[in-house]
Order: C-alpha cells, then structure tokens, then sequence
C-alpha cells in the first residue's frame, strides 16, 4: 500500500498537483460564509448550568455589562474635584450618552446620579449631583462633599481621598464593549490636556479586546513562523525551487484545515485561531525530513525517480506512525467538554493528516515536475563522500518493479 501511494506521484505528478489544487480550491468555497466568535464565555456550551443561572440572574435583575472609565487626578491639591476635571468628566458622560449601545438611563456619573436632600418639614428634594459644567471652586467643593457624605457613592463612584472617580457604562451586550471602548478613548482625546490621567477598564471589554487582539496577533505570527521557517530551510539547503515545495505543502494544509472548518459550519473561535500556527511547523516536519535523506541520497543515484523511491521506501512507515501519533493526541480533545477545544482538535488532528498526505505525495510530484537533473547537479554535493560511506554500511539495497 505504501509503494503505490508513493510511486503514483512520482508516475503522474500533474495528476497530484492538480488533484491537490482542485480539493485546496473546493474546501475555499465557503469561505466568505466565516463566523468569528471573540468571547471567552463560548468556551462553555449554552446549555452549560453556570451560563443559564449566569444569564437568568442578569435577566432578572436587569443587570447590564458595564465598562468603568476611571478619572485620575494627583496634581490638584482637590484631586478631581476642581471646576476644570469635572467639567471634563460632564461632558464626557454627555458625550458617552450618545454612543451607540451603550443603555443611557443606567449610566452612572457623577452628572447622573441623584442626590437626596430635606427640602422642608417631611419633604425631600431630589436633583443631578452635578447638573452641568463646574465653573468655580465652591461649586466643585460642594460636589464633592455631598458625594463624600452619601455612603452609596463614597468608595464607589468618588474614592476616599478624592483623587479618583467613576463613569460606569453599561453596554447591550459586551460583544461591542471594544467599539464602546474607542468611542470613550475618542471623546478623551477630545478634551483639553490638563493633570487627569483616565483608565478604561472592565470585564466585558477586557475579554473583547483580549480576543479581538488575539486573532490580530494570530495573524501577525502565523507569517513570521511561516517567514522564519522559509528561512532557516533556504539556509539548510540552498536551493530555493526546493525549498518552495515543503511551504507550499504547510500553505495548502491551513487553506483545506480553514477552509473545512468554515465551510462545515463551525464558528472560528479564539482557539480556532490558532490551528495555523500549529499546523506550520507540524506540516514542514515530514517534508523537512524527505528533502534531508534526498540531500544526502541524490549525489549517491544521481537519479531523481530512484533518489525519490529509496527515499520514500525508507521514511514512508517512520512518518505515517508519527502523523498518526500527533493525529490521535490532537484528536483526543475531541472528548474535552469545551466545544472550541473540541473543533480545536479535531481540524488539527485533520490538518495532520492532509500535511502527511500531501507530504508523501505533492514532494516526490513537486521533484519530479519542478526539478530537473541540471538543477540538481551539485545538489548534495558537500555531504557526497560521507553518505556514499553511511549509505554501503546502512542502507539494503532497493529493487524498482515497473
């Protein structure tokens, strides 16, 4: 079984490249139908018991996701409560008002909430703690100490020691708490500079941007692992034509190892993301080991069809137990009961097995279509001597059938 998966693309490597490109090209179909999921929580399945308890509770009690922009300011002896920072802190929560997304009437702010005073025998009045642009000192003082003495806000909205407080922004849905992030960074950078310093923070946006930033990164180091191994390749053996085939096989195995993930309708989560990055260097590995043996063999036959045949007779066992070894322990999270870890190991475990298939056959293809015998002259030439010694000592000899 082995000889004739291996001698069939060294017989026919148009037909390999071809069939090759034809299954790469119809695993991309659906490409444009991706589904991207950044939130951590789906590392839990819907049906989970702390995610519906979690959801019912938030249900019940009308409980928002909530970004916090934090105001600091060391450099007023007053701390944030001079008429210039809360001036800036009013018309940023006007400006956060209008953001889209974001639930108005839960927003908490100084300029929102409200504070309780005795207007007369047996009545009290209620009114904005701040209820526009502080212009003088008193004012500011006054907020300050209505707030200091209203035991709801004190250590939460405004901190003790008055050099901090709070804007608590409640979103829809966290999905968007990065946009809403930005749109808060935008009306900062609106403001005047002065002392303040701010801080964006909070659950729903941390776990956003984490994932969003994520893929960001995912995208930057799936190239540069890609670049590096070009490299460290080009160095080893010098021939760039060669060097070509083993990248061609790990790029093909992501577009298939992708393309089926999508196309079969699973969602590319955070975990899915990073199944390049994996697939890289494991679909190199057996090319790598392929183009080594045929370094030291070519100089030996100097023949590429018999090169080729030594070559795959010899590693073809060796590399099918260790793809099937790395296929069964990326497979064996399919059992974990995190779905994205489940879709993880499945489609890596499935890339393993595309770089292997490509790897004993779109090499010896690639060889034979894209590597004549006069590009191959002094191909192993250094390692000459010394392998025609290891090769009378260790290697039996090979008969070729037709």
């Amino acid at each position: 079984m082995g000889r004739k998966i291996t001698d069939f693309p060294i017989r026919h490597p148009k037909t390999v490249i071809l069939m090759a490109l034809i299954i790469t090209a119809l695993s991309l179909i659906r490409l444009n139908h991706i589904k991207v999921d950044t939130d951590p929580e789906n590392m839990l399945d819907k049906n989970e018991w702390v995610r519906v308890f979690h959801n019912e509770v938030k249900q019940d009690f009308a409980l928002s996701d909530m970004i916090v922009l934090g105001v600091v300011n060391e450099g007023n002896a007053n701390g944030v409560f001079n008429p210039a920072t809360l001036s800036k802190v009013y018309r940023i929560t006007e400006g956060i008002k209008g953001i889209d997304g974001v639930v108005t009437r839960d927003i908490m702010a100084l300029s929102t909430v409200d504070d309780i005073q005795q207007a007369g025998p047996g009545s009290v009045r209620f009114k904005y703690l701040m209820e526009g642009p502080v212009k003088t000192e008193d004012k500011a003082l006054e907020i300050r100490d209505r707030a200091m003495a209203n035991p709801l806000l004190y250590g939460t909205l405004v901190s003790e020691d008055g050099k901090a407080l709070g804007i608590y922004i409640p979103i829809v849905e966290k999905k968007i708490a990065n946009r809403v992030s930005k749109a808060v960074d935008a009306l900062i950078a609106a403001e005047p500079k002065g002392q303040e310093s701010y801080y964006v923070t909070g659950l729903p946006m941390a776990e956003d941007t984490f994932g969003i930033e994520m893929f960001h990164q995912m995208g930057i180091s799936a190239p540069v692992a890609a670049i590096v191994i070009f490299l460290l390749m080009l160095y080893f053996f010098r021939n760039l034509v060669l060097v070509i085939a083993p990248m061609g096989v790990a790029i093909l195995t992501i577009l298939i190892t992708m393309g089926t993930l999508i196309a079969t309708g699973n969602t590319v989560h955070i975990m899915s993301s990073m199944i390049p990055i994996f697939l890289m260097p494991i679909a190199v590995v057996d090319s790598v080991h392929i183009l080594s043996v045929f370094f030291d063999r070519y100089q030996i036959y100097r023949d590429r069809e018999k090169t080729l045949k030594v070559v795959m007779r010899e590693l073809f066992t060796p590399m099918l137990y260790t793809s099937l070894t790395t296929l069964v322990g990326f497979g064996s999270l399919i059992t974990a009961p995190i779905p994205p870890v489940q879709v993880f190991g499945g489609f890596v475990a499935l890339g393993v097995f595309v770089a292997w298939l490509f790897t004993v056959t779109l090499i010896p293809a690639y060889i034979m279509l894209f590597l004549p015998e006069s590009k191959l002259e002094n191909f192993g030439e250094i390692g000459r001597a010394s392998c025609r010694s290891r090769e009378k000592s260790s290697v039996a000899p090979v008969s070729f059938k037709n």
